[in-house]
Parts: C-alpha cells; sequence; structure tokens
C-alpha cells in the first residue's frame, strides 16, 4: 500500500467521522438527546441536570466540528481521486482539523463539568 491510498483511507475515515457527528449533531439540536460515546461516555446521558443548556452550549461548536472534519475529508478524497491540489491546502484543512478537534475536547470537558 502505498501513500496516496493511505490518505484516500484516512480521507474516508473523516468523511465518515464528520458524517457520524452531524448526525449526533442533528439528535442533539432537534431531539434533545445527547449521543453516547460521541459528547459522552457510555451511561452518562440520562445524569444531564440541564438539556436544553447543554444543547444551546454544545451544538454550535459539533456543528463546526463536524463541518470540519467533513471539509477536510472532502477537500481530500477530492485530491486524491478527482484533482490533485495544493499540498499546502489539503495539510491546512488538516491542521484546521486537529485545532478544532483540540478546542472542541476542551469545550466538551468543561460542559460535562457545568451540565453534568
Amino acid at each position: 500500500m502505498d501513500t496516496s491510498q493511505m490518505f484516500a483511507i484516512m480521507d474516508f475515515i473523516m468523511v465518515g467521522a464528520g458524517a457520524y457527528l452531524m448526525y449526533a449533531w442533528y439528535l442533539l439540536q432537534f431531539k434533545n438527546e445527547i449521543r453516547e460515546g460521541v459528547l459522552v461516555q457510555a451511561g452518562n446521558a440520562k445524569r444531564c441536570k440541564d438539556i436544553e443548556g447543554y444543547r444551546k452550549y454544545v451544538a454550535p461548536k459539533l456543528l463546526l466540528f463536524a463541518l470540519c472534519a467533513l471539509a477536510s475529508g472532502g477537500i481530500g478524497l477530492y485530491s486524491d481521486f478527482v484533482r490533485p491540489i495544493n499540498s499546502y491546502v489539503y495539510l491546512g484543512f488538516t491542521a484546521l482539523f486537529f485545532v478544532v478537534l483540540v478546542i472542541f475536547v476542551r469545550y466538551i470537558k468543561k460542559a460535562q463539568e457545568m451540565f453534568f
């Protein structure tokens, strides 16, 4: 397996993760369900003290994280299969994803302290 195939696999995983995060956002935003395993540990969703406050605090950040994952994976897939793009653009979107990931994890930990 060469490097381009490994990057393609990573890009497929990123798009899949972005789609799953969008699903978690949909459940949180419209059905007031906290997706266990994404936002909280399994079995902890029932312990939320204020689901509405948690939704207002986490949903916009989750949407941004999901869109960054979709964009990063989508740019990579486009570069892998349609037309190669500048490697700086690809690495820039990947770096943006990881920065948003770190910030998102910090917000989730803060939300767990506030609402659980």
